[in-house]
C-alpha cells in the first residue's frame, strides 16, 4: 500500500533536522525514512530528470523497505534517537529527513503536486559552530579557518552541502520556494522552535496534516528536558541552540554577521 501523502524535511547539515524529524515520527500517522537517495538502498536512485511517475514509484519503494540507516536502527540502539510504542500499521503519511540533495528540491516540487517540504533554518553560526565542532562531521586535521566557508573537505558528491556558501546558496533557495509554493513549502526556524516548541510543531503538524497527539506532545518535552551527550542525540537542552556564541571563533562569527547584515535572510541572525 502506498502513502498517501509525503513529507520531505530539508535543511543544512547540523540545523536541528534530526530532532525536528523525530518530532514527525512522533505522531502514530508517520513513517519516517533517513535520506533514501543516500541509503544502500536506494542510492542516487533518481535525479534532476526523473518524472512524476519516477518520484511516486519511489516513495512507494521506500515506504515498504526497512534498513538499519533507513529506519535510525543503529541511532536507536544507542539511545540517541527513541522508540515510539505507539504506530499506525500502515501510517498515511511518509516522512523524509535530508541534509543532502537540495538540487533536487524544486524539480520535485515541479513534478510531484502532492509532496510538501518542510524546511529547517538555523543561525548560520549556529549551523557552522555545530559542525566544526563535531567529530563525527568535521573531519580530525582538518583546518577550520580553511573550511568554514567552502566545506570543501566534506563535498565528496553533488549531492553533499556544507559550509556557509553552501548555507547561503540553500537558504535563499528556501526563502524563494517559500513565497512561490506557500501551501506546499514551510520554512520554519530552529531557534523559534526551540524556544517555542510545542506551538512551532503543531503548526508544522498543521501543514502536514496531521493531527496532535498526546506521544508527540511528551516526547517534545522529554527531548527538552533530557540530555543525552552525543552530537547526534535529539535530547539536548534549549541552550544548546546558542553555545557558538561562546565557542565559535570570533573571526568566523564576525565575518557571517558582517556578510549576511543588511540582506533578506537577515531574519535568520535573530535569536
Amino acid at each position: 500500500m502506498p502513502p498517501q501523502r509525503t513529507i520531505w524535511l530539508t535543511g543544512m547539515p547540523r540545523s536541528g533536522t534530526n530532532w525536528v524529524s523525530q518530532i514527525l515520527a512522533s505522531s502514530p500517522e508517520v513513517r519516517l525514512k533517513l535520506c533514501p537517495l543516500f541509503s544502500y538502498e536506494f542510492k542516487d536512485a533518481l535525479d534532476e530528470t526523473a518524472s512524476t511517475g519516477d518520484w511516486q514509484r519511489f516513495f512507494r519503494k521506500v515506504y515498504e523497505t526497512s534498513g538499519e540507516y533507513l529506519d535510525q536502527v543503529y541511532l536507536r540502539k544507542e539511545g540517541l534517537v527513541p522508540e515510539f510504542a505507539e504506530r499506525e500499521a500502515e501510517p498515511p503519511v511518509l516522512a523524509i529527513k535530508s541534509t543532502r540533495y537540495h538540487h533536487l528540491t524544486e524539480p520535485l516540487l515541479e513534478r510531484d503536486p502532492e509532496i510538501r517540504f518542510i524546511a529547517l533554518v538555523r543561525h548560520p553560526a549556529g549551523a557552522i559552530h555545530s559542525w566544526l565542532d563535531n567529530p563525527h562531521e568535521f573531519p580530525a586535521g582538518a583546518d577550520p579557518m580553511e573550511q568554514w566557508r567552502s566545506g570543501t573537505v566534506r563535498k565528496t558528491a553533488r549531492s553533499e552541502y556544507w559550509g556557509f556558501d553552501d548555507w547561503l546558496q540553500v537558504t535563499q533557495m528556501h526563502l524563494r520556494l517559500a513565497e512561490a509554493w506557500p501551501d506546499r513549502f514551510l520554512l520554519l526556524r530552529y531557534e523559534t522552535f526551540v524556544a517555542e516548541a510545542e506551538a512551532t510543531a503543531r503548526r508544522m503538524f498543521d501543514f502536514a496534516g496531521l493531527g496532535w497527539h498526546g506521544q508527540s506532545e511528551s516526547f517534545l518535552r522529554r527531548s527538552q528536558e533530557s540530555r543525552v551527550d552525543h552530537s547526534r542525540s535529539v535530547y539536548k537542552p534549549p541552550s544548546t541552540a546558542s553555545r557558538w556564541r561562546q565557542s565559535l571563533d570570533p573571526q568566523i562569527a564576525a565575518a557571517i554577521l558582517k556578510e549576511i547584515k543588511g540582506t533578506p535572510i537577515q531574519s535568520f541572525l535573530e535569536d
